[in-house]
């Protein structure tokens, strides 16, 4: 994990990113610290939330809701209150499920185990890799305020898909792979 990091480094990795001043506080009273603040806390749930990152990584087991869905599933389970998106079931082989207001709908029966991403805060709790997608995403979203400069924006996106695909590409290498029976077409046909 990054150790050390807060949200003033990382917000400070955005600006340098953009050819700005660095911060001291988020209660700098400069534009950069001032757009940080407003825009820091939504780049990190959009970052968190569009990958199953290994840092961010919760496990729950979900009792029933009281009240089931009133058509198309059996059963809907409230998620917590931290989850920012659902990665998947692991005791619920091929069972077809949907996210919908606040609730997991599905026909498995309860208790339903559920891995899920976090809406991790602690940015010391970051991987060094995700610290790095964090603040270029940061810094795309405040280029046109910040930078005003089309090349420089331009840069920035691009050092972002080079920044998500390795941080990508390690979070999936600390993961067991999963096997998948390929033969299963070939079995059918007999």
């Amino acid at each position: 994990m990054a150790n050390g990091d807060s949200v003033v480094s990382i917000c400070n990795i955005a600006l340098i990113a953009l050819g700005t001043s660095t911060i001291t506080s988020l209660s700098d009273n400069v534009k950069g610290a001032i757009l940080c603040k407003l825009r820091y806390d939504d780049c990190r749930r959009a970052v968190l939330r569009s990958q199953p990152w290994n840092c961010n990584a919760g496990r729950a087991q979900l009792p029933a809701d009281a009240t089931p869905p009133p058509f198309g599933y059996e059963n809907r389970f409230l998620l917590p209150i931290d989850c920012l998106r659902v990665n998947s079931l692991p005791d619920s082989d091929g069972e077809n499920w949907e996210v919908e207001g606040g609730y997991l709908l599905t026909n498995a029966d309860a208790p339903l185990n559920v891995k899920y991403g976090t809406d991790l805060k602690d940015p010391t709790r970051f991987d060094p890799l995700l610290v790095q997608v964090i603040a270029y995403y940061l810094a795309l979203e405040l280029s046109p305020s910040l930078a005003q400069n089309q090349s420089v924006t331009n840069t920035v996106a691009s050092k972002l898909r080079d920044k998500l695909e390795m941080a990508r590409l390690v979070s999936s290498q600390e993961n067991k792979s999963k096997e998948y029976d390929v033969d299963v077409l070939l079995r059918a046909r007999r």
